[in-house]
């Protein structure tokens, strides 16, 4: 609100002189809220020309903003007015103008190369328009199409994809077929398998009947 205002902030009462100090922020940190320094013309002239070293460093640094006119251009017209006072030191006015021509000269190149919007011109695309064509003798089957090249290409893509949809269904035919063929070989293996493992099985379980009962042996001595 002080900077909109340009008071008392921003005003300069009384002659000072030229030469404007830098801010001296250490002993600004040790002076007290109600210092007669804060209120002095010297205070003054010294934090607008800070203000000001500031405000041409974030012109530089931002420079390449699309906003850039919009940010800095209300900053230049306050520097504008602010120079016109009559207290203000030489050397301070001269910041203020280097500071308005930097600004005001980025901004025109930004306005040069600006570009208003404009409007797409696009071709219009014709509607492609079909005049039907009847046939007296008409066949299902038959294509009538006048281009024969074209014709003979979609006869051959149809040929092709009947072909390939045969191969495929004789493809699963064979894969069924080797899938049984197998399926029944292992099934044949296995109940050879079973088969085998029964006769071993009774063959065993007869010796050991067989030896249990003491028929195993039978014309050798037993040992005591």
């Amino acid at each position: 609100m002080e900077l909109k205002s340009q008071k008392p902030l921003l005003c300069i009462r009384g002659t000072i002189d030229d030469d404007i100090k830098p801010l001296d922020f250490l002993m600004l940190m040790d002076s007290s809220d109600d210092s007669l320094y804060f209120t002095s013309d010297k205070f003054r002239a010294s934090m607008l020309a800070a203000v000001v070293d500031t405000l041409q460093g974030y012109a530089n640094i931002y420079e390449d903003f699309k906003s850039f006119p919009e940010i800095f251009l209300p900053f230049s017209k306050l520097l504008n007015e602010l120079s016109k006072q009559n207290h203000v030191p030489v050397s301070l006015k001269d910041k203020m103008k280097a500071a308005v021509e930097l600004i005001e000269k980025k901004v025109d190149e930004h306005y040069m190369l600006r570009q208003p919007l404009q409007m797409r011109k696009l071709k219009p695309v014709p509607i492609k328009l079909l005049n039907p064509k009847f046939e007296e003798n008409f066949v299902s089957n038959r294509d009538y199409d006048p281009d024969r090249q074209r014709a003979e290409d979609r006869k051959l893509k149809k040929l092709v994809k009947r072909e390939a949809k045969g191969a495929a269904c004789e493809l699963r035919k064979d894969n069924y077929f080797l899938a049984e063929a197998k399926a029944k070989d292992k099934a044949r293996l296995d109940a050879e398998k079973a088969e085998e493992y029964g006769r071993t099985k009774a063959f065993l379980q007869e010796q050991e009947h067989a030896f249990k009962s003491g028929q195993l042996g039978k014309g050798k001595k037993r040992k005591r």
